[in-house]
């Protein structure tokens, strides 16, 4: 015989369904009321994009700006906790609504004798599910920090300056660049350009540069979206100095954030790096299996002196030189081909030249007057012959 939920089982359904509701109803107001934070903080970012000329943003547009930002980030906190809330509270309707279903006529006849313990949906403590149990186990988030107060900040390090503290100033500049949140930083480095010291919101902007990549690029966005160009330009040119083993991090934190023209850029300035420096910077992309960024340096390193790619080809990797030389060979004039052959010749670099003359023969009608040029100099056209074993003949 199948049995049918009971009423104390229909009653908590409906009880459950009744909080499912007014969870729906609380997050609907909180994600209304996100979007309009959201649009206020819009506005404001185009009033201060809109300031006049290279003057700097109102103070007071700045802070509203940070209120904005805080009210909209608590927003989504809330918006989350209630979205985890009814998905729980809907798993568990779902639980309750299809565990009579799947026991079958013996089991029920068993749970006649010994009744099953069902869950209350009241508030109290539940056995969790176990999504729950997972989510239990792992460890507590650490509490979000205090929000900063950027107008006092701002106020303090301008006093310290003015008092002659200047020492004391800068390593609250300092401080402040590691520790504080992106956001925060940018407000920070707008209300110094403003009214702190002179040079005080570059050095902020520039001091950010040393923290991990992924903060450093958030600050470069919020200093853009504030408008603070010559900021935003000073933290841009400090990521020139990154060594080379940090560029690939650097990088991948740009083209998350969608900034690729800056990696870009970083890549061409690195194109004119010393040999051993690019030559550290073309292994370490390779590593990182980002072989579009290493096709890009090699072709901005295409355009040094035929000096500097004669050596720079025999100090890469073997696979990158073969790169290098494929793009020489498609970006550099006859004449300058024929020097770089020459200096490979004359360096007994005989691997190499026979890379470089595979790449243009791979297209001979296309490099006709390059390989004429080569014959022209008493260079070698064809390539040489691959050794022969000694037991070839039998």
């Amino acid at each position: 015989m199948r049995m049918r939920p009971t009423a104390q089982s229909a009653g908590q359904q409906l009880e459950g369904e009744q909080q499912a509701a007014e969870l729906r109803a609380e997050l609907d107001e909180l994600l209304r009321a996100s979007r309009y934070a959201s649009q206020r903080e819009r506005r404001l970012n185009e009033a201060i994009r809109a300031t006049p000329g290279r003057q700097r943003p109102e103070g007071e547009l700045l802070r509203q700006l940070a209120q904005a930002r805080t009210l909209r980030e608590g927003l989504g906190i809330r918006c989350r906790q209630l979205s985890d809330q009814l998905e729980a509270l809907e798993m568990r309707l779902r639980h309750v609504q299809q565990e009579p279903r799947q026991q079958d006529p013996e089991q029920q006849d068993l749970g006649q004798q010994e009744p099953r313990h069902q869950e209350p949906l009241r508030p109290g403590p539940r056995r969790p599910e176990p999504r729950q149990q997972h989510r239990r186990a792992e460890p507590a988030p650490p509490p979000t920090p205090a929000r900063p107060d950027i107008g006092a900040l701002t106020e303090r390090i301008t006093t310290l300056h003015r008092s002659g503290a200047r020492t004391e100033a800068t390593e609250l500049i300092d401080q402040a660049a590691a520790r504080l949140a992106p956001a925060d930083t940018a407000l920070l480095v707008g209300m110094l350009a403003r009214y702190g010291p002179t040079g005080a919101s570059l050095r902020l902007a520039r001091g950010t540069a040393r923290s991990a990549p992924e903060h450093a690029v958030a600050v470069l966005a919020e200093l853009r979206e504030l408008g603070l160009a010559e900021e935003a330009a000073e933290l841009f040119h400090a990521f020139w100095s990154y060594p080379a083993a940090s560029v690939p991090g650097l990088l991948s934190a740009l083209e998350r954030a969608g900034q690729n023209a800056d990696g870009a850029t970083l890549l061409w300035e690195w194109g004119s790096a010393p040999t051993a420096e690019l030559t550290s910077l073309a292994a370490c992309l390779q590593q990182h299996d980002r072989p579009g960024d290493v096709r890009t340096l090699l072709r901005q390193a295409a355009g040094r002196p035929t000096a500097d790619l004669a050596a720079l080809s025999t100090e890469l990797p073997p696979a990158l030189a073969t790169a290098l030389l494929r793009e020489l060979a498609a970006l550099r004039p006859p004449v300058e081909i024929v020097r770089l052959a020459a200096a490979l010749d004359s360096t007994g670099s005989r691997e190499l030249y026979g890379q470089l003359l595979a790449a243009l023969l791979a297209d001979e009608a296309r490099h006709r007057t390059t390989l004429a040029a080569l014959r022209a100099a008493g260079l070698p056209t064809t390539p040489p012959a691959a050794p022969r074993s000694r037991w070839g003949r039998r």
